[in-house]
């Protein structure tokens, strides 16, 4: 059985890759709003699995203490700034950097190395996650 701290590591890297933000929903605290409001089904349902953690992080943001992580997660924001990217909590670049962030801990190395290949196909998509 995987450690539910790595997929939600690998969930928030792939959600990222895909081009997805989340935020809290403005009425309803126990929701998460997304977007595109469309997902493929295998996001829609890992949202759903890790939906109390997505809503803790987007309620307190992430804050790594590992030197490495903290590294790994300010290089990952400071490239999507560079590229003109949004980098606000939730944003799909935010996602990235927290993801292999919390990933580097769980490789014990500076670069995550994670890999996430997402095909889209119309509403079907193929979601591979790995390390």
């Amino acid at each position: 059985m995987n450690d539910p701290s790595a997929e939600l590591a690998a969930l928030l890297v792939a959600l990222g890759v895909a081009g997805v933000e989340v935020a809290l929903h403005p009425t309803d605290a126990t929701r998460i709003r997304y977007r595109p409001s469309t997902l493929p089904d295998a996001l829609a349902q890992e949202i759903g699995s890790h939906r109390s953690d997505i809503l803790a992080l987007l309620r307190t943001d992430h804050a790594p203490t590992d030197p490495d992580a903290v590294y790994l997660m300010l290089e990952r924001l400071g490239i999507g700034d560079d590229l003109g990217m949004p980098t606000h909590i939730g944003s799909p670049a935010w996602m990235i950097a927290v993801g292999e962030s919390m990933a580097s801990r769980y490789c014990g190395c500076t670069n995550a190395g994670t890999k996430v290949e997402v095909t889209v196909v119309d509403s079907e998509s193929t979601h591979t996650k790995g390390w």
